[in-house]
């Protein structure tokens, strides 16, 4: 047990098996019966691991969530219809609002496991320094450092997703006015979208800029929706 701080636990079973073994050595080593308290600590053990393979598991349907954002976000280069890209940010918006709450559910519960360490190791045989403390100190130190580096993932996603749209937009607006928008046009259309990244400006630009309307209209859409509260919409 003397490197189960730095190993990498992916089979809880195994790490079970190898605490309670200690556990075994050190109660033979003292010469004291201890059958009953071992058999809780057995129990007390699997119960504890069990919970940090719910951890373990809910990290796993965040990691998939982060597919299917990459996933969606190589989709989003290849679309052109306003009401195909308008339903792919709404999903998109669904799933970075579902990784922010399973992260936050995940730190919850590492911290009640933390708080559950603690009052364990005023316990004689949980003290600081015996197998289980270790073995408990050891997976939760893991699952933590796995959720940072998950949520450092989720970060460069996040970021790497929101350039890459901003440069969409820019496209398409180029491609309906004629014009190269500024950072602060970007901002504006994104944010006049209601959550939807401005598709439904943008469809609405490509409507007028399709009836002849010369190709300062969707500044004009842009700046009649500034006006208006920000909305992004414009009287047809």
């Amino acid at each position: 047990m003397n490197d189960l701080m730095t190993k990498s636990f992916t089979n809880y079973v195994d790490l079970k098996k190898e605490a309670m073994k200690d556990l075994d050595l050190e109660a033979g080593h003292n010469n004291v019966e201890m059958s009953s308290s071992t058999t809780h600590m057995h129990t007390d053990l699997g119960l504890f691991l069990e919970e940090a393979e719910k951890v373990k598991q809910e990290m796993g349907s965040v990691r998939d969530i982060l597919g299917r954002l990459q996933q969606a976000n190589e989709e989003s280069k290849s679309l052109h219809k306003s009401e195909a890209l308008q339903s792919l940010r709404s999903r998109i918006n669904a799933d970075i609002m579902t990784v922010l709450k399973k992260t936050r559910t995940i730190r919850s519960q590492l911290e009640d496991m933390d708080r559950a360490n603690a009052a364990n190791r005023r316990l004689s045989a949980y003290k600081e320094g015996t197998p289980i403390y270790r073995t408990r100190i050891a997976v939760t130190n893991g699952l933590r450092k796995k959720l940072k580096e998950l949520m450092m993932d989720f970060q460069g996603l996040r970021q790497r997703m929101m350039t890459e749209y901003k440069e969409t937009v820019g496209r398409r607006y180029f491609t309906v006015t004629g014009e190269h928008p500024d950072e602060e046009v970007i901002e504006k259309i994104i944010s006049n979208g209601d959550g939807n990244g401005g598709e439904e400006f943008l469809g609405k630009a490509i409507q007028e800029h399709g009836r002849g309307k010369p190709a300062g209209a969707a500044s004009d859409i842009l700046r009649h929706g500034c006006d208006g509260g920000g909305s992004g919409r414009a009287d047809g």
